[in-house]
């Protein structure tokens, strides 16, 4: 299933299958993401290439990101991929309740239904992000930690 240009990656989500390549040989620092769902529906993204594609999945809601955005793939053959795009590298995202946790470069991110609902920002880059319980913890390049818990539509440290 490789080609001599692309990478593919099989992601099995719940009862749909989706199979993912990816070429990296358009511009620079880019790439074209190509997603088949079930072998029968086809959806193409450009996306910025100078971060890995990424993958996650939540209660079968499986999603991509790049290092700009957020895609969210369908559940079904009846609806389309959802596009969030943030103005900050994405080195982490969480499902999380009816929204996303977008762990950035130097932020994290509360969104729900595509609006950014609430925002901590870091002062030095984000080196590690990890769940302890039922809070995010964030380690920066400073060595400095920050715990924060999701409620509802907003951040809590």
């Amino acid at each position: 299933m490789t080609e001599a240009s692309g990478h593919h990656t099989i992601l099995v989500v719940g009862d749909r299958t989706f199979a993912v390549r990816v070429d990296h040989d358009q511009a620079p620092r880019s790439m074209t993401v190509t997603v088949t769902m079930d072998g029968r529906f086809e959806w193409t993204f450009d996306e910025p290439g100078w971060r890995p594609l990424s993958f996650g999945a939540g209660l079968d809601l499986p999603y991509l990101w790049s290092a700009r955005e957020l895609i969210i793939l369908p559940r079904s053959a009846d609806s389309e991929p959802e596009v969030l795009k943030v103005d900050e590298d994405l080195l982490l995202v969480f499902s999380v309740g009816t929204g996303w946790l977008l762990v950035c470069e130097t932020s994290v991110r509360r969104t729900a239904s595509g609006i950014e609902t609430a925002r901590l920002d870091v002062p030095e880059v984000v080196e590690h992000a990890a769940w302890d319980g039922d809070r995010l913890v964030v380690r920066d390049s400073a060595g400095d930690e920050y715990r924060m818990r999701v409620q509802g539509d907003r951040l809590i440290t």
